[in-house]
């Protein structure tokens, strides 16, 4: 009995000894992190809805390593503490978001179906070879009132487009580029249930450097509570993470800058969130925002995105969540 206990110490610590020299591996090599910046700085979208053949092959490196540390702490076969820092490392490079919730790369032309976006406010279309945009222009904002009868006239017309753009969403039906805007404010979004703990990344250009975009998960109706991720141009704090409650909008994490999205460059923006509230928001893989916020515990109804002021293009969206 003894010798077979000292065989399954000693396997499980070569087991353990090889899972930590391949992370460790990935850690020199430069982690996922850097690995995936470079993959998107240099090489085309993958498949939103599936995962690239190296994050699997170290997601189920992850897994294997996740079940050795469980069996040699059931057989006390080594060290608590170096098995709780074992464990510790696997969390790091764990990603639980395996179910593929929404992916949608625009590339049908059609936003109305399959899935589903639903315009609440302003305009939103397809710019063939780019994806879903908004643009707010300065001839769509209200003019000032000390303006002559040309600025009157622009005015008189953002009411009337208003009014459109209420009576056409009444029918069911979608704004278009010759439709006229809400003056400042264009909102869209997509009813689909994503679990609590999430993956959210999404390809989007910004094209001028005013306004501010929020996009994020919500509960209930669109404009209703969730978290946003609010980028702003030119201001301080130029990225916020925000809770969206009944009793208010509270700052979960920012970062002031510098952040210059305006490039004519595609970004990708990237973020996460696991089952005990811990969120990280990358962008173009270098992380920008690590905060903890236990605010929501159910499933979040949907995802929204809000151009106020802005000129905004998302290419291409994929949501994963647990299951």
């Amino acid at each position: 009995m003894a010798m077979m206990n000292n065989f399954f110490t000693s396997s499980a610590i070569r087991g353990m000894g090889l899972a930590v020299l391949v992370v460790m591996g990935v850690l020199i090599d430069g982690g996922p992190g850097s690995a995936w910046a470079a993959e998107q700085r240099y090489s085309a979208w993958p498949d939103p809805s599936r995962d690239a053949p190296g994050d699997n092959r170290l997601q189920e490196l992850i897994d294997a390593l996740g079940a050795l540390v469980d069996e040699a702490e059931r057989a006390r076969a080594a060290d608590p503490r170096l098995l709780r820092d074992l464990r510790d490392l696997a969390r790091r490079f764990e990603r639980p978001w395996r179910v593929s919730v929404l992916s949608d790369d625009f590339a049908d032309g059609d936003f109305t179906a399959n899935p589903k976006w639903t315009v609440t406010q302003g305009r939103y279309w397809i710019e063939p070879g780019y994806g879903l945009r908004s643009a707010i222009t300065q001839a769509e904002t209200a003019p000032s009132s000390s303006g002559g009868a040309g600025q009157k006239e622009d005015l008189a017309t953002a009411i009337i487009g208003s009014i459109l753009n209420q009576a056409l969403r009444k029918k069911g039906q979608q704004t278009s580029p010759q439709q006229a805007a809400a003056p400042d404010r264009a909102a869209i979004h997509v009813a689909q249930a994503i679990t609590n703990a999430f993956s959210i990344r999404v390809e989007l250009t910004s094209w001028q450097g005013k306004g501010h975009l929020e996009i994020g998960p919500y509960q209930g109706n669109a404009s209703g509570d969730g978290y946003r991720l609010a980028y702003r141009p030119g201001t301080s704090p130029v990225l916020e993470l925000l809770r969206v409650s009944g009793r208010g909008v509270s700052v979960v994490g920012s970062i002031t800058g510098p952040l210059v999205l305006e490039d004519q460059r595609t970004h990708i923006i990237e973020w996460t969130r696991d089952a005990f509230g811990a969120m990280i928001v990358t962008i173009d893989g270098k992380e920008r925002i690590r905060a903890t916020d236990r605010g929501f515990r159910e499933f979040f109804d949907g995802f929204t995105m809000v151009n106020q002021g802005g000129d905004y293009v998302l290419g291409r969206i994929a949501i994963h969540g647990t299951k």
